[in-house]
């Protein structure tokens, strides 16, 4: 028994060093060999499977595999293989199921995550399978693999190559689909900048500005007036919300003396590490704070019970950029003395950014590209975020302002519900992709 077991591991180690030769015919014979040995030798029976699934024997091969994982269960290649063999026989939820099993066991096994997709594609869930393609590669790529040939096994090339030709050709009838209901409602015609937009966001096109000192990090959509500061009054509602600004100070100074912290606008105060992360600087006490009423659509509770009356009047304004994960955001936001806020540029030029300021210490300052726009309390201040802009304290007070976003003026109603449809279809395609949205506040 003892030579047996000898003859066996040396005509593995010998198969070993046939597959090293890449003779696969021959190593294939010599792990059946050692096999007649040694009949659970897991090694054996997974290479022999997979030789078998390369000569279309997909009966045989499922079998040998099953063997192997009875015989060792933890290892996630043998599954992963016995997943490629049970789609092989058309059965893709079974394959599902074994690729799952993959992916919990051995997350970095990222191959089963591409072929779960493709069993998801068998199956005609073009949604799930598209999303499921996309979060592999996505996952993949951020592990520093599959970024090209050189990071790609040569045997999972074809089908990473089907899998990023899938994603284009349903991603964007998947996307164009949200749009469906403002073309009824409206006409084709009315989303025809929705639709340029969306070929440049999926780079179909390149992005063409209408203003070279625009930059657009998610959506830029076209022939849509480039301007960086705009008039506050185009925006529905706006001369209103503005007449009511000593409302909001009285409310936001009762929220402060009644101990209702606000919490720094960029989660710290340490300036040493925001001037690292280049988005404040200043004097030895600026800071930047921020007491919210929504932040990417999301009812901030604590902001609503502090300034009822603000909530109230913000509440009332016509044709809000309501988007899941994206809008409303409503926010006081105080700066300290001698704060800078450092140059940024935004993610869309379909929104534009307010301020109300309720009180100036000295001279604050809202810069955008070359235009400059000194705060003045009650006087509301609106620019375009895709223009670079920054913001000045030089006052030795703070200066505080009641801060909202708004859909650009130029966008008309069309264009704002496919916006909003179509954003928000984004976020939810990413969300089931297991990958952050491409937008936040």
């Amino acid at each position: 028994m003892a030579t047996a077991n000898i003859s066996g591991d040396a005509l593995v180690a010998q198969a070993r060093g046939l597959v090293v030769g890449q003779r696969m015919e021959d190593a294939e014979v010599t792990y059946r060999k050692a096999l007649f040995h040694m009949p659970d030798h897991p090694e054996a029976l997974n290479f022999i499977a997979m030789c078998e699934l390369g000569r279309g024997e997909f009966d045989a091969a499922h079998e040998h595999l099953e063997h192997a994982i009875r015989i060792d269960s933890q290892e996630a290649s043998f599954r992963r293989n016995l997943g490629i063999t049970q789609l092989a026989l058309g059965r893709a939820q079974a394959a599902i199921d074994t690729f799952e099993e993959v992916i919990a066991m051995a997350p970095k096994e990222f191959s089963a995550r591409l072929h779960r997709a493709a069993a998801l594609e068998k199956l005609g869930n073009t949604y799930d399978a598209t999303t499921a393609y996309y979060r592999a590669i996505a996952i993949a790529q951020a592990a520093y693999h599959w970024r090209n040939r050189q990071t790609t096994p040569a045997s999972l090339q074809p089908l990473l190559r089907h899998a990023i030709s899938y994603i284009k050709q349903n991603q964007k009838r998947i996307f164009m689909d949200w749009l469906q209901p403002a073309r009824e409602e409206h006409g084709a015609a009315s989303v025809a900048r929705i639709e340029a937009g969306l070929s440049m966001y999926l780079k179909e096109v390149a992005t063409q500005y209408a203003d070279e000192r625009q930059h657009c990090s998610f959506f830029y959509v076209p022939g849509v007036a480039a301007s960086p500061s705009l008039d506050a009054t185009q925006v529905p509602g706006m001369d209103d919300l503005a007449r009511v600004g000593a409302t909001f100070m009285v409310e936001l100074r009762a929220a402060e003396a009644a101990g209702r912290e606000l919490e720094p606008y960029f989660g710290t105060h340490d300036l040493a590490i925001l001037r690292e992360q280049e988005v404040l600087d200043g004097g030895e006490n600026a800071r930047l704070e921020a007491l919210y009423l929504y932040r990417d659509g999301d009812l901030e509770p604590l902001g609503r019970q502090s300034c009822p009356q603000t909530f109230a009047a913000v509440k009332s304004l016509p044709h809000p950029v309501e988007i899941e994960r994206l809008g409303p955001n409503v926010y006081f936001m105080v700066l300290g003395p001698d704060t800078h806020m450092l140059p940024s540029k935004g993610f869309t030029n379909a929104r534009i950014h307010i301020e109300i300021p309720l009180w100036v210490s000295g001279q604050t300052v809202r810069q955008v590209a070359d235009t400059e726009k000194a705060w003045r309390a009650g006087e509301p201040v609106a620019y375009d975020a895709t223009f670079v802009h920054e913001l000045w304290n030089h006052g030795d007070g703070t200066s505080a302002a009641l801060v909202l976003d708004a859909w650009h003026p130029d966008l008309t109603a069309a264009e704002c519900m496919a916006l909003t449809a179509l954003f928000e279809g984004i976020s939810q395609f990413h969300v089931a992709a297991g990958v952050e949205p491409p937008f936040g506040s």
